[in-house]
């Protein structure tokens, strides 16, 4: 298995330091985000359901990033690593998935998690790039940044579109869920609740928005990056995506099983770089192994000082984090991902 740790190094455009974030978020970063961006909603379902979208189109771009957020996330979470990717020389190009953010809810629970089937997900975003991404950005070069349930759709799209994306990043993926009790028994349990049509009701443990959240429970390793979001959510009720049902329970687990079986991980037909949080209670570390282990073009690397949520590190394991990803994007030419060396 291909693995490395990562380490400092200089990274293609500055990080915004921790000290001043919110100040340089507010004054600087979502002024100039603003200025090029457009907003739309695209019709999935026939008379209604639609997903709510952001495109960012700067000029003389060399690539296209599509980012596939989290989950109970939103396109607003993004906005760093939108600007990041841009002021690199990218458009990039996200929607909130269905049940978040300003998209369509399969429910009336307001902060409620629910999805009827996983390859939604899936028939969405691929959707969403044929329809919307393609074209807009024509000819550029296509690459996806997913993070943790949008890294499990991100995957699973991988192997039913092999040849979408040139290159693919994947963030704390959700290949393995953590859920108290064995994986197997976890999916009998929601097979049970299927069948008594409680699909949509929450699942052991989950509940609504609750605010004041804790810093120390959260998926965050950087305090002024989680309050920045976390106020934003408070104040608006779009963005109060919470527990599970046990419908998505049951869907997500019989996805992270699809996906990381060791045929389907070799449907994978481009480089994908994988990142692991050295501190991560929220997906399984082995599930991730394993799915590496398994996909011949993926790369493994492993960050320490973070937790779930990388990209809301503080800013000294941010520049080794973006350091990684832009060279990786920047060595689109090559054949296999370990000519990259990562070190």
């Amino acid at each position: 298995m291909r693995t490395k740790h990562i380490s400092s190094g200089q990274a293609q455009i500055p990080i915004i330091p921790d000290s001043r974030f919110e100040e340089i978020m507010d004054k600087k970063v979502i002024p100039y985000l603003t200025s090029i961006c457009q907003t739309g909603y695209m019709e999935i379902l026939p008379g209604g359901g639609s997903l709510y979208y952001e495109s960012y189109c700067p000029q003389g771009a060399k690539g296209a990033v599509v980012i596939s957020h989290g989950y109970t996330e939103s396109i607003e979470k993004y906005k760093e690593v939108i600007y990041y990717f841009v002021k690199a020389g990218y458009q990039v190009y996200l929607a909130d998935h269905r049940g978040h953010g300003r998209s369509f809810r399969e429910t009336t629970h307001p902060n409620m998690v629910h999805v009827n089937r996983f390859t939604d997900y899936v028939k969405d975003l691929h959707a969403f790039v044929t329809g919307i991404v393609q074209p807009s950005c024509g000819s550029l070069p296509l690459y996806l940044y997913a993070h943790s349930m949008g890294g499990c759709i991100g995957a699973f799209y991988l192997e039913i579109y092999p040849h979408t994306f040139q290159r693919a990043i994947l963030n704390a993926p959700m290949l393995g869920i953590s859920v108290g009790i064995p994986a197997l028994a976890g999916r009998i349990l929601g097979r049970i609740m299927m069948c008594l049509h409680r699909e949509n009701t929450y699942a052991p443990g989950q509940h609504a928005f609750v605010p004041g959240k804790n810093f120390k429970d959260s998926c965050s390793a950087c305090l002024q990056r989680y309050r920045y979001y976390q106020r934003k959510r408070e104040q608006n009720p779009l963005l109060q995506n919470s527990g599970s049902s046990f419908g998505w329970a049951y869907q997500s687990l019989n996805a992270c099983n699809f996906i990381t079986q060791k045929k389907n991980c070799k449907r994978i037909a481009v480089p994908v770089l994988v990142f692991q949080s050295t501190n991560d209670s929220t997906v399984k570390g082995s599930a991730i192994v394993s799915f590496v282990r398994h996909t011949p073009s993926a790369h493994l690397v492993k960050v320490p000082e973070s937790k779930h949520e990388i990209y809301n590190s503080p800013a000294r394991v941010l520049r080794g984090y973006y350091d990684k990803i832009f060279r990786f994007l920047s060595a689109a030419g090559q054949s296999d991902i370990t000519e990259l060396k990562v070190d």
